[in-house]
């Protein structure tokens, strides 16, 4: 005893170590699981309903298994506010609802015919939402999408994290989070762009699941025709007892075409890059991919975009299709007052690489280098740019919502002109944006 007394004299940290093991070791041992306490939710999904709204969760449920795989279960309850909500669906599971992993939040386009700013206070406020959880719309029940996105992970290795931010950087102006809704909420111009996935049954070209029946709205009426087939072949082998062969027959082929054309029917999401406008924390418009193609050459960050040409001729083609991959832009800009008149400038250098060619084997063959890039390719290119941007700039204009930041750009660089110019046109600055003037340069680089 005197030997381990002496020790512990000369290694204190050993004593300190011998005090920490028996504070917090017990406590440690008798302390369960925070899954087993909490309800981790990994997305969470706001409805609109008649008596109030409807909250669902997709959580993560940990089960011992032999394999790496992670299950999901989705639970949904409704209230008359989103509090209310939250608490039943707590006693609904029998755990805490702890939202610190969620990184998406779904809200339905019906929900956005109210101002969802409303809505998301909760979030925000009480229930520690993450602002940098990603926020994006369907055009079914977030319920529906939630159901279906549980199905596609069940099916697949795609989830709804993979199709976001791959959309995010490569097809979208920006995605949109908690954070950055309320930055254009409460910004002068009141307007955000908020990303839109879509679940359409159907033969689509999307991503379809099989087990429709599993999502409430959409497999039930394709389990009806069934179940009133089976009735029919049932119905009919008791004719063909009696005799009635021919008949029987014939509803059997009638009931199998009914449950083949049902079963052809897939539910499928659609990833179209397609957003939707926001003002004032409502839906104003739907802004489709094209349209967003117009802003994405405003925007650094985003690359991969797709040039495609038509009946190019030049010096060494014929009327040939090319097809060229933007590798990298870069764009200088300036906000300038010209007369007292706002000017934008844009100077977008593409970085080009052909990818195909389609024409005669002489075309193929003098555009065989992936740098060819002739002056009436640089002219035709230019063209394209400038034609896509301008129809996104008139879109965004008539809409009255200035996501591209214009107002607040030149009131950072050009304070005083900028207050001199809305008090002398007498506009408020969500109408700043009809009133600027756009010049576009735009080089080319082969790559």
């Amino acid at each position: 005893m005197k030997k381990i007394k002496d020790s512990i004299k000369r290694t204190p940290m050993l004593l300190a170590l011998l005090l920490i093991l028996f504070c917090f070791f017990p406590a440690a041992i008798i302390t369960p699981s925070e899954s087993a306490v909490n309800a981790i939710v990994t997305a969470v999904g706001l409805d609109k309903g008649e008596d109030g709204y409807e909250v669902t969760l997709m959580t993560f449920l940990s089960h011992p298994n032999q394999s790496y795989s992670e299950q999901y279960e989705v639970f949904s309850s409704s209230a008359s506010s989103i509090s209310e909500a939250f608490e039943n669906a707590s006693l609904q599971i029998g755990k805490n609802i702890s939202l610190f992993h969620t990184h998406t939040a779904i809200v339905s386009e019906k929900l956005l015919e109210e101002d969802i700013a409303s809505a998301l206070d909760y979030l925000g406020r009480i229930a520690s939402l993450p602002q940098s959880c990603v926020l994006i719309s369907t055009n079914v029940t977030s319920k529906q999408f939630l159901e279906f996105i549980q199905e596609l992970d069940k099916e697949s290795d795609i989830n709804l994290e993979d199709l976001l931010f791959y959309t995010s950087s490569n097809v979208l102006w920006k995605y949109t989070t908690i954070n950055s809704f309320y930055e254009g909420y409460y910004s002068p111009v009141k307007s955000s762009i908020l990303g839109h996935l879509a679940i359409i049954e159907g033969d689509v070209n999307g991503i379809p699941i099989e087990n429709a029946e599993n999502i409430v709205g959409f497999g039930s009426q394709q389990g009806g025709e069934s179940k009133s087939s089976d009735s029919e072949s049932s119905g009919d082998k008791e004719k063909n007892s009696t005799g009635e062969t021919q008949t029987s027959s014939s509803h059997e082929g009638q009931s199998s075409e009914q449950s083949s054309d049902s079963n052809s029917k897939q539910i499928q999401i659609i990833n179209d890059g397609s957003s939707l406008l926001i003002k004032n924390g409502k839906m104003q418009a739907h802004l489709s991919k094209e349209l967003l193609r117009g802003l994405n050459w405003l925007n650094s960050a985003t690359t991969g975009e797709i040039i495609t040409l038509e009946n190019v001729t030049d010096e060494k083609l014929d009327n040939a299709k090319l097809i060229y991959k933007v590798q990298n832009q870069q764009i200088l800009e300036r906000f300038e007052f010209e007369n007292g008149i706002p000017v934008y400038t844009a100077n977008i250098k593409l970085f080009l690489s052909l990818l195909e060619t389609e024409g005669s084997k002489e075309d193929m063959l003098q555009s065989k280098e992936t740098a060819y890039i002739s002056e009436r390719i640089r002219q035709l290119v230019e063209q394209k740019v400038k034609s896509e941007i301008n129809t996104s700039i008139e879109f965004l204009a008539t809409q009255n919502c200035d996501t591209l930041d214009m107002y607040e750009k030149f009131y950072t660089t050009n304070r005083a002109e900028t207050k001199k110019f809305l008090q002398t046109q007498n506009i408020q600055p969500e109408e700043f944006l009809k009133n600027v003037v756009f010049k576009v340069i735009v080089s080319l680089f082969p790559v």
